[in-house]
């Protein structure tokens, strides 16, 4: 999984120069499990950038971000940090929209990690 997430972000990294990725430790670490490892040294640092850790501010740059025509890709570490950061998906997000006429649709993906039960392991007991 991580492999094929990496090699779609690189693919499209390619394709598009208008597609940046930023998040916690994506650029020079590669993010924390790995999955954007090798772009920031292929694509560059403007392009493979970290960010601090504020969830809401990378939410809402993004949206600002594909709102002037570029394609964001933000990495939030964990799904549970992505709660703190909905106000800006719904709000900023849909009132940009509206504001818009939706004359030009913007773009912005985020990506997080999370654990299923089944990825868990039982507990003899």
């Amino acid at each position: 999984m991580v492999q094929a997430l990496n090699s779609a972000m690189d693919v499209m990294l390619a394709r598009n120069p208008d597609v940046v990725i930023f998040g916690e430790d994506v650029g020079f670490y590669g993010g924390v499990f790995r999955v954007t490892e090798g772009l920031q040294k292929k694509h560059g640092d403007h392009r493979v950038f970290d960010a601090p850790i504020a969830e809401g501010g990378m939410l809402g740059a993004a949206v600002g971000m594909g709102a002037y025509g570029l394609r964001p890709i933000v990495e939030i570490q964990f799904a549970d940090y992505i709660y703190p950061a909905t106000d800006q998906l719904i709000s900023s997000g849909r009132r940009s929209r509206c504001a818009r006429h939706a004359a030009a649709a913007s773009s912005a993906a985020r990506r997080t990690a999370r654990a299923s039960r089944r990825s868990l392991p039982m507990s003899a007991g």
